[in-house]
């Protein structure tokens, strides 16, 4: 993400409007001539942008710039996600269009300034309530004041190890695919799931799935399973570990899990496969 330069003499957004609610499934595919920004207050949902399935949670901020094709979809499980909106017009960052704010994904986790961002929407919500002298001039002052928390959190954006190696510059299928083929093949041995990647990149996990299957033929879980066995069987040909030992370079804590797996896959448990090793070394 590029750098923002916000001029104190130019920022003057227009606030269009600011309210709270739940997450629902009855709203379509739409998009706005606005700035729109969702922000999960608590609960969970899933977002669709752009054709894109989105896992968001508390904490989260959805940047949909104008133009933005998006709707929610809720389960009975997650069904109290709550959400604050905002619409912003006439907002200008220097070396963007108007109401633009140039992110590389719309999923913002607030990390730094979440109490910050959560204290300002509370006051917001507050003089809503209250409905005191002025109270519209001054939860447009308070949305004025969210904005500029937002800003502070994406300069510069803060993000995880795993964050900064699932940065895409777009969410092709095939650049997803091969991005998690090759953090599998270099992480295989570490404790990693597809969970982990899905909560990095804010895509599902039910998405991540559908998509690593349809262009590599195969589920994640079971290409990393099979990365993982194949790993095995060339450490046990070297004759040099135990079986507990070669389970956990490659990623499983428990030697049984890990035997039951190699012999569906090979035919013969690791011990034996070590013993045929051994025997063939001594010939």
């Amino acid at each position: 993400m590029q750098e923002l330069y916000i001029s104190s003499e130019e920022f003057n957004p227009k606030v269009l409007f600011h309210f709270r609610a739940k997450a629902r499934n009855t709203v379509p595919d739409h998009q706005h001539d606005f700035l729109s920004i969702h922000y999960i207050v608590s609960g969970d949902c899933t977002y669709h942008i752009d054709g894109v399935e989105y896992a968001v949670r508390k904490d989260d901020l959805i940047i949909l710039n104008p133009g933005t094709d998006h709707h929610q979809t809720v389960s009975s499980a997650n069904a109290d996600a709550t959400i604050f909106y905002l619409g912003v017009d006439n907002l200008f960052i220097r070396g963007c269009p108007m109401n633009i704010i140039p992110v590389d994904c719309p999923i913002i986790p607030i990390k730094k300034y979440s109490q910050e961002l959560y204290n300002s929407y509370h006051e917001i919500m507050n003089t809503h309530e209250k409905k005191d002298a002025c109270w519209e001039l001054t939860a447009k002052v308070l949305a004025l004041q969210f904005l500029v928390i937002l800003f502070k959190e994406l300069s510069p954006q803060s993000s995880s190890r795993l964050q900064d190696y699932f940065h895409f510059e777009t969410y092709d299928k095939t650049t997803i695919a091969q991005t998690i083929t090759k953090y599998f093949q270099e992480n295989y041995m570490k404790k990693i799931s597809v969970d982990d990647i899905a909560r990095s990149t804010y895509l599902s996990t039910t998405y991540i799935t559908k998509i690593y299957k349809e262009v590599t033929g195969d589920t994640p879980i079971n290409y990393l399973i099979n990365l993982r066995l194949e790993k095995a069987r060339d450490i046990l040909e070297e004759g040099h570990f135990s079986i507990q030992a070669v389970a956990k370079k490659v990623g499983y804590d428990d030697p049984y899990y890990f035997s039951k797996l190699f012999k569906k896959k090979f035919g013969c448990s690791p011990s034996s496969y070590k013993r045929k090793g051994d025997r063939d070394q001594t010939a």
